[in-house]
């Protein structure tokens, strides 16, 4: 039996072709429309506060001063803050629909970028850093070239010289669906060193908390321990698999689609809705030539109405066709760009946050009450005891490490598990696990040290060794003081357990 080695030269052949092999930017032109969408939904509820975010009157927090780098980005007066604003705002839509396309994201795409890192406090996210890439990328490419309105403007001038869609190499694409690569196997890496998102307890405080928006969903599934785990692993093999998938002719499908799975969960169970929306907008980048051909002959075939989608780039071309002759399209465009500006400044008179144009002048600053300004500035308040605790259950499984189930009957035999789940940070701390009859008589006292990394802390016992049928109540202290208590009841015959054979002695 023979083998061929593989050449050097068709190494870099195959590598060649992967980034510059020549193809119709669709999967580009989707992302386009999509994610500029998705990122301007955030950057236009704070329209009416750019005064406060990013001007001098208000308080920008520059991400750089974080890190002791002072403040080097410009802080501008808010007329100017509000026009760049309503520039960047428009700009991003031009991209949107296509109109001057390149010079649209030349112009949107830094100074979304200066927006977000003059307000790291609430505008500079992760999604926003992952939406900064992708505009960059989107800069350099030829997104616009069709499903725009430039391209119905290019076939109304050129006629059927413009018919056949242009081909380019498709890197741009390829530097984004590595980007997705990096950042799904950089989160992976992060969760492995991560013991507490394994365990389902990292998952199951932030289903718990409303930092992002509501989320009744989780709040239900936090409590299925089972299912934390298996998310858990199951979401690290993913993010773990995706770079040796997502090229793959069966294995990308099939990784984008966990991706819109695991976006749509976050999206139910966390309350998370502008990253999962931005993240799978970006997917339509993995779609090739041959996959918008694909999709375009279904829609043929099931009779879709396809066509009224492109209706408002048609209807835009339309009105900037109107135009007389002799105005070119960058003084169209930056006549748009003019209103923009205008238009946010009129935003912002009438929005008026700080009341300059009232009757009374200003508004006036409201104090902070005495109280409230000590306890923020050095609240010494000790902590209850009860409060430093999550959780305290019992039941007869382990999962993971977990419990896996919650019960208050069992049977003479059985094995009782008591878990009690700690609110992190917390100190060392020694916890007692007390059973008491019904009578309140102690029972068994077991007790362990819980170190200050650890975010749960288990208890077992054996119902055949000091228990009889009847009531009782499982009691955790902290401290010696009483946190919480479970009431359960012991079952069954004590006769019918099976009897310790004689013991052979030599």
């Amino acid at each position: 039996m023979s083998t061929s080695a593989v050449s050097p030269r068709s190494i870099l052949a195959g590598i060649r072709n992967f980034f510059f092999a020549e193809e119709t930017p669709y999967g580009l032109a989707l992302t386009r429309m999509f994610l500029p969408s998705i990122a301007l939904i955030p950057m236009i509820r704070r329209l009416p506060r750019v005064r406060e975010l990013f001007s001098t009157d208000g308080a920008p927090q520059q991400l750089f001063e974080l890190f002791g780098e002072g403040r080097p980005l410009p802080e501008l007066p808010p007329v100017f803050a509000m026009a760049l604003y309503g520039i960047m705002i428009f700009a991003l839509l031009s991209a949107v629909f296509g109109f001057r396309t390149r010079l649209a994201f030349l112009i949107g795409t830094p100074l979304y970028v200066y927006f977000n890192l003059l307000d790291c406090v609430s505008t500079m996210t992760k999604y926003s850093v992952i939406a900064s890439h992708i505009l960059l990328i989107l800069t350099v490419s030829n997104c616009g070239a069709v499903w725009s309105v430039d391209a119905i403007l290019r076939r109304w001038k050129e006629g059927d010289a413009a018919a056949i869609p242009p081909k380019f190499p498709v890197w741009p694409a390829r530097l984004i669906q590595m980007l997705f690569c990096f950042v799904y196997f950089g989160a992976a890496i992060t969760k492995i060193q991560t013991a507490a998102f394994f365990s389902g307890e990292q998952m199951r405080y932030w289903m718990f908390s409303n930092w992002n928006y509501p989320n009744p969903v989780g709040e239900l599934m936090a409590m299925w321990t089972p299912l934390l785990l298996a998310s858990g692993y199951i979401t690290v093999v993913w993010e773990i698999t995706f770079p040796f998938l997502a090229w793959r002719p069966l294995g990308r499908f099939f990784a984008l689609g966990v991706g819109l799975a695991f976006h749509f969960m976050t999206f139910v169970t966390l309350g998370l809705y502008v990253f999962p929306m931005l993240c799978t907008s970006s997917y339509s980048s993995f779609l090739m030539e041959k996959d918008i051909v694909a999709i375009r002959n279904a829609i043929r075939r099931w009779n879709l109405p396809a066509i009224a989608i492109g209706a408002p780039r048609f209807a835009i071309a339309r009105m900037i066709q109107a135009r007389p002759a002799a105005v070119p399209l960058t003084m169209v465009w930056a006549t748009m760009a003019l209103f923009a500006a205008v238009a946010a400044n009129e935003i912002d008179r009438l929005a008026d946050p700080y009341g300059l144009r009232a009757n009374n002048g200003p508004l006036p600053l409201k104090p902070i009450p005495r109280d409230a300004a000590l306890a923020m500035i050095n609240s010494n308040a000790p902590l209850r005891e009860k409060d430093k605790f999550f959780s305290f259950d019992i039941g007869s499984m382990f999962l993971g490490g977990q419990l896996a189930n919650r019960s208050s009957e069992f049977e003479f035999g059985d094995m009782i598990v008591a878990q009690c789940n700690i609110n992190p940070p917390h100190e060392d701390m020694w916890l007692e696990c007390v059973i008491e009859d019904d009578a309140n008589r102690v029972i068994d006292v077991s007790g362990q040290f819980v170190t200050r990394d650890k975010l749960f802390a288990n208890f077992s016992y054996a119902t055949g060794n000091k228990l009889v049928p009847g009531k009782y109540w499982m009691v955790l202290k902290s401290s010696g003081k009483e946190v919480s208590r479970r009431p359960f009841t012991l079952t069954g015959d004590p006769e019918s357990l099976p009897t310790m054979g004689e013991l052979m002695t030599n």
